[in-house]
């Protein structure tokens, strides 16, 4: 038998309210062949939907039923539309009356067939999660400050004073910087000769610590030695500590200041006497970036004690050829008061060099 429960019931109820309202993102497949309702009978069940007792409007349906057995799928389908508030004990009446049918009216309904949607995807609930989208990763970038800095200079030089001659001189630069703290070397060497004898010879080593403080305030420490023999002196040595200011710090313009005392340590060359003088040490760099290929820069030393004053000022002009190769010119002034008998206090050396930065 039949079974008519309450769940059995409304899943014809559902069936065929699929074929009368199709819901969007589905298609009912075609209609079955039937042929249609006559006009006077679809006028006679909206008369009869309109009556407040729902054994007329049975007794009305089983009327239509009877003259035209063929349409009870759709005397049913249009008795469901015009009262859909009675719709269950519609269906429940109309399987009481033919239960053995039940399954004719299940394969008369045409099952509801679903259409690829093109609806966008529903949000997905509050409750739920959604992972964010991994972010892209960033584009490596070269540090703006790398660690470890060096440059080597090597030229030619013509020197007046002392000397008034032609030579070579190198020059090789390293910095280190990891983090507030910057170490830089320097190791320079000239030479000069003439046909017969040397003429020049210096050499030079400085080693210099910073510390930064803030941005723009540091400390700094400093240990030179020279050997220069034709200074009047057989070597001499020089340590400065003090504080420094960046004036201004980036392109197109580097300005530094220092300032700090020092302390002078020498040996003469014509004797085995030595002088241990303190004194003040004051620097000032400056830099300017005229172009993405040229540099112009002026180093100026002031170094002061009660025996001597010493001035040394180095212009240059560096034009870059490829990546890390730059071609340079200075000009070096050097004067040194109350120098030896047999020595000027001015040298002027102008230099044209190949530097490599790495």
């Amino acid at each position: 038998m039949f079974n008519r429960s309450w769940p059995f019931r409304l899943f014809f109820l559902c069936v065929i309210f699929s074929q009368i309202t199709v819901s969007p993102g589905f298609s009912a497949a075609p209609p079955l062949t039937e042929p249609p309702l006559e006009t006077s009978l679809a006028v006679a069940l909206k008369q009869a939907a309109g009556a407040e007792e729902l054994n007329t409007f049975k007794a009305a349906i089983r009327e239509a039923v009877t003259k035209n057995p063929a349409q009870k799928t759709a005397i049913l389908r249009l008795a469901v539309v015009l009262r859909p508030d009675w719709a269950v004990e519609l269906i429940d009446a109309s399987l009481s009356e033919a239960p053995d049918q039940a399954e004719t009216l299940e394969a008369e309904i045409p099952p509801v067939q679903p259409v690829a949607s093109t609806a966008v995807a529903p949000a997905p609930s509050p409750d739920v999660q959604v992972p964010p989208e991994p972010a892209s990763a960033p584009p490596v970038k070269a540090p703006s400050n790398p660690a470890f800095t060096g440059s080597v200079d090597f030229g030619g030089i013509l020197r007046t004073g002392n000397t008034e001659n032609a030579g070579v001189k190198a020059q090789l630069k390293l910095g280190y910087k990891p983090d507030r703290w910057e170490h830089k070397g320097t190791a320079e060497a000239s030479y000069l000769r003439s046909e017969f004898e040397t003429l020049e010879q210096r050499a030079e080593l400085e080693y210099e610590v910073n510390y930064d403080i803030t941005d723009k305030l540091f400390g700094f420490g400093l240990a030179n030695y020279t050997d220069d023999r034709f200074s009047g002196f057989e070597f001499e040595t020089l340590t400065s500590a003090g504080l420094g200011v960046r004036l201004f710090e980036g392109k197109p313009v580097d300005w530094e200041i220092t300032a700090g005392p020092s302390l002078r340590y020498a040996e003469f060359s014509d004797s085995n006497e030595t002088e241990t003088v303190p004194g003040a040490r004051f620097t000032n760099d400056v830099s300017w970036q005229v172009s993405d290929s040229a540099l112009l820069a002026n180093e100026t030393e002031l170094l002061w004690d009660r025996e001597r004053i010493t001035l040394e000022n180095d212009a240059s002009l560096k034009l870059r050829i490829v990546e890390k190769l730059s071609g340079k010119l200075s000009l070096n002034t050097r004067y040194r008061s109350n120098a030896p008998e047999d020595t000027k206090s001015t040298d002027t050396t102008t230099r044209a060099s190949i530097v490599y930065d790495f």
